[in-house]
């Protein structure tokens, strides 16, 4: 092992490790310890200045004092320190290391000043009585007459660094008790990966040679479990290699069934290879008869094959988007094409995907056909009463019988712009608004007798034929009482309008199964079977000019179907020109849960 240089290696570069993270921390403590002693010190000759000023009163400040002389001498002794008292004019009155009378006068010394001028003088000088540099502090000793003198105390420069350096020694054996002692777990820690990287060593060599029944016990694998459960892994994985890519490839084909989206993947020739089932039902095509095919054969579209040829050449992903037409319709696509490319960089070929986005245009074809219809809709009463008023009051000299008549003109227009805008909000409501908590069991009889009720008048006006038949059961459903009885009213109203002067409306309520049926026949002007599916969109009318001369708003059969579809039910027609229709709601019968 000691032969091995993979433990040497490992060895040094742990204790490398070891050495550099020591030594920062070595660095990081000395210097804390020189700083933090530096701090303290400045902290201690603060307070005991404080103190020392405060145990001396005025009266003390006399020369031989015995009781002054007791108090310096009992802090100099318990502290170590120089201690000097000043009086007011600078004279030194006790020194604990120079006898005073030797000493000049301080007043002009650079701390006594600070601290007179500002309450406390800090400073770092060469003694010259004593021959040592010291760090000074003074504060002055204050009376009720203002300064009575100044305490100051000192410590000389080599006691602090002594007393550092003895600190930092301490630190540093430490550390090097701590070096030696990583260094020979440094050594352990090599050793016992040498053993384990030589012993898994030998294993891969057989597994390389094809020896697949090896493998890297866990006791033999020690501090190294990822590393040997690879290698067992790759023994094992290299013992079934060849089942595993199949397995794959089958697995691929199967998500490229699957998918919503149809992928088309054709190599550099652009030959289909792999068509998945939505492709072929996008296009019109059997799938098995597509694999080898030209991809033009296959899409027989100008536009996917250019952008196929464009992706090729280009060597990036081509977006498009093409109409597909079919035997009765037609589809809107988005198709991506991007190009394919080995592990060494080198082209094989491309991958078709194709999105059917037919929903979505004709969703936004709708919407654009709302908004235009809308606008329409509400210019024209908007038009019709700016117009008339306008009239009106630009001419003051109008008869009144002709001012009545434009007044009743823009009243009605008024009128039909606000169940216009009264339809309007209903729609939205209940486009947005999905709550069904304020559903609660109701007689749908009940809500069918209203809207008779209601209807009379118009019926009446129009002399028409009301035939009611109503199963005498009662029938219960779970909705919005509002919302049912204006779906009702809606299909009332639509049959009444479209219906002649003399003509007959049938309602018609029973249940079938487990469904509440209602059916409203009339005898009118019927809608051709290519409009049958559209008249339940938002001002969609079969006959624009019959239906604004009646007063519709065009959607109230759209508020039909959005009140259907939030009961659970459903709404149809059926129709022949000229002979009437008949407009069916069907809806779950049920019980209301009262929990």
């Amino acid at each position: 092992m000691l032969n091995s240089p993979h433990f040497w290696r490992t060895t040094a570069t742990y204790l490398l490790f070891v050495l550099i993270g020591v030594s920062l921390l070595v660095v990081r403590t000395l210097t804390d310890i020189s700083r933090d002693e530096h701090t303290r010190s400045e902290e201690q000759l603060h307070a005991y200045a404080l103190t020392l000023a405060a145990s001396i009163s005025p009266s003390m400040l006399t020369a031989n004092n015995e009781s002054m002389a007791k108090t310096v001498d009992v802090l100099a002794i318990n502290t170590g320190l120089r201690v000097t008292i000043i009086d007011s004019n600078g004279v030194v009155l006790i020194d604990t290391h120079q006898d005073p009378a030797l000493m000049d006068n301080h007043l002009n010394r650079p701390e006594v000043q600070t601290a007179i001028n500002r309450g406390e003088g800090r400073a770092e000088r060469f003694s010259q009585t004593l021959r040592v540099n010291y760090h000074y502090l003074a504060v002055p000793i204050a009376s009720s007459d203002g300064l009575s003198g100044i305490a100051r105390v000192a410590r000389s420069e080599q006691e602090l660094d002594d007393l550092i350096r003895a600190r930092q020694l301490q630190e540093l054996m430490s550390a090097i008790g701590i070096t030696l002692a990583l260094a020979v777990l440094a050594m352990i820690v090599a050793w016992r990966k040498t053993a384990v990287l030589e012993e898994i060593t030998q294993i891969t060599e057989a597994i390389a040679q094809g020896d697949f029944e090896r493998r890297v016990t866990e006791s033999k694998a020690a501090g190294m479990k990822r590393l040997a459960d690879a290698l067992n892994q790759m023994a094992r994985n290299s013992s079934r290699r060849v089942s595993l890519l199949t397995s794959d490839r089958n697995r691929l084909a199967t998500v490229f069934t699957g998918m919503v989206e149809g992928v088309i993947d054709v190599d550099q020739k652009q030959n289909t290879i792999h068509i998945n089932e939505a492709a072929a039902a996008m296009l019109g095509v059997e799938r098995d008869k597509c694999i080898g095919k030209p991809v033009w054969h296959v899409t027989r579209h100008q536009k996917i094959t250019q952008a196929l040829d464009e992706a090729l050449r280009q060597r990036t992903v081509i977006k498009t988007q093409v109409d597909y037409p079919l035997e009765n319709n037609y589809l809107v696509m988005d198709i991506y094409v991007a190009s394919l490319s080995d592990d060494q960089g080198e082209p094989i070929g491309a991958v078709v995907v194709m999105h059917n986005i037919t929903e979505l245009k004709n969703l936004e074809r709708v919407r654009t056909d709302f908004v235009a219809n809308a606008s329409h809709e509400l210019k024209t009463p908007i038009t019709a009463i700016r117009g008339l008023s306008e009239t009106v009051v630009g001419d003051p000299d109008m008869d009144k019988s002709t001012a009545l008549h434009f007044m009743e003109r823009i009243h009605a227009q008024s009128i039909r712009l606000s169940h216009l805008v009264t339809d309007l909000m209903t729609i939205s409501r209940l486009e947005s608004d999905q709550n069904t908590s304020e559903f609660t069991l109701l007689n749908f009889g009940e809500l069918v007798n209203r809207a008779l009720a209601a209807a009379e008048t118009a019926i009446e006006n129009k002399h028409h034929t009301l035939t009611a038949t109503m199963t005498e059961a009662k029938i219960e459903v779970v909705g919005d009482r509002q919302q049912l009885s204006q779906l009702a009213d809606n299909l009332l109203d639509n049959a009444i309008k479209y219906t002649p002067e003399g003509g007959q409306v049938k309602v018609r309520l029973y249940v079938q199964g487990s469904d509440a049926v209602l059916e409203v026949e009339d005898s009118g002007i019927g809608i051709s079977p290519q409009y049958q599916q559209r008249v339940f969109e938002r001002f969609y009318r079969v006959d624009k000019a019959r239906s604004q001369s009646l007063g519709g708003t065009g959607l109230g059969l759209s508020i039909v179907k959005n009140i259907a579809e939030r009961h659970g039910g459903v709404v149809s027609v059926s129709s022949q020109l000229g002979r009437g229709s008949t407009f069916t709601y069907r809806m779950p019968c049920g019980q209301h849960n009262q929990d």
